[in-house]
């Protein structure tokens, strides 16, 4: 069980032929074969409608409908692909339909598509993106905001986020690093984990972000919380243990490295604990063999305030009440 999603409520194992994991423990069933066991990550559109299946250092990727069906294939350039997980995020578009954020062609080329019929945005010739290892996107609940806690060369981890809604019409939005770049809104290096908690920006990071544009003054381990409108830090925690990565739970911020730490998304006081619950130690989008770890062992269902972790054979369904 190394590919869990929850899809219209149902627990799933998509990889493995969309076996259902009842919520009781009893046994499940199997919608379709095995996909492969290349496939060890997944994720879901906020509509429910397309599922995105991954291998998370490979090259390889399956978009899928909620039944089953294979809508397409689709891949990434194989440049350090073994190292760092598979940059995609799946979003929706301001005319409702379902689209898909990933690097088809180039490591650091971004690209916006269609995810059903592959009709890409901005296509063409005269792009030139800046030299960053795109990996664990995010899109903000609003779908105006996108994240990429990527990397760069020697390497450092680094999160940067752009205006999505801009990079609908000028897609060059998307190549730049520059900090008065119109669309980009934060820049920062040293970076374990990012996720969106509404359009803000939580951190985890090995820095002290008191000024995070000086990475050499930068020191400790952190949590925080960065405001997209205001441009600055809502608040700051030191911690006494890496927070790895991150992904929202019901306006919270679950943390991952080593097992789950739930944080209050509106303060960073700690909420809650699962030691017993092991989720890897993984704390860069380099991962090298340790990519079943972090977001790869959880599957969050936020409307029903809920989320499941796996070892990889068995799950635990944890109800936040």
């Amino acid at each position: 069980m190394r590919t869990l999603a929850w899809v219209g409520g149902t627990l799933y194992d998509v990889a493995a032929g969309w076996r259902t994991i009842p919520v009781d423990g009893s046994s499940g069933g199997r919608r379709s074969g095995d996909y492969g066991q290349r496939f060890d990550a997944v994720k879901v559109s906020p509509r429910g409608d397309v599922v995105a299946l991954l291998a998370s250092t490979g090259t390889d990727g399956l978009l899928l409908t909620a039944d089953g069906e294979v809508i397409r294939e689709i891949g990434r350039s194989d440049y350090q692909a073994d190292a760092y997980r598979y940059p995609l995020e799946l979003f929706t578009l301001p005319d409702s339909r379902t689209g898909l954020v990933h690097c088809p062609d180039e490591y650091n080329r971004l690209e916006i598509e269609d995810a059903v019929t592959g009709v890409r945005w901005g296509a063409g010739d005269g792009r030139e993106p800046s030299d960053f290892f795109h990996s664990r996107l995010a899109v903000s609940s609003s779908g105006r905001y996108l994240l990429s806690a990527g990397w760069v060369w020697h390497p450092v981890d680094c999160v940067m986020t752009f205006d999505l809604h801009r990079a609908l019409t000028d897609p060059g939005v998307l190549d730049s690093t520059d900090d008065d770049h119109p669309a980009t809104r934060l820049i920062l290096p040293d970076i374990s984990g990012a996720c969106f908690i509404g359009d803000d920006v939580a951190i985890s990071t090995s820095s002290d972000l008191e000024q995070p544009t000086e990475p050499d003054e930068l020191a400790g381990t952190m949590l925080a919380r960065w405001s997209m409108t205001t441009k600055e830090f809502l608040w700051r925690k030191q911690l006494d243990h890496p927070a790895g990565d991150l992904v929202c739970v019901a306006g919270d911020i679950m943390a991952l490295y080593g097992h789950p730490r739930l944080y209050d998304g509106t303060s960073g006081e700690l909420l809650a604990e699962w030691p017993e619950l092991a989720t890897g130690h993984a704390e860069s989008s380099i991962v090298w063999g340790k990519s079943f770890s972090g977001p790869a062992r959880i599957a969050v269902d936020n409307a029903n305030r809920r989320f499941a972790v796996t070892d990889g054979e068995d799950v635990a369904i944890v109800h936040l009440g």
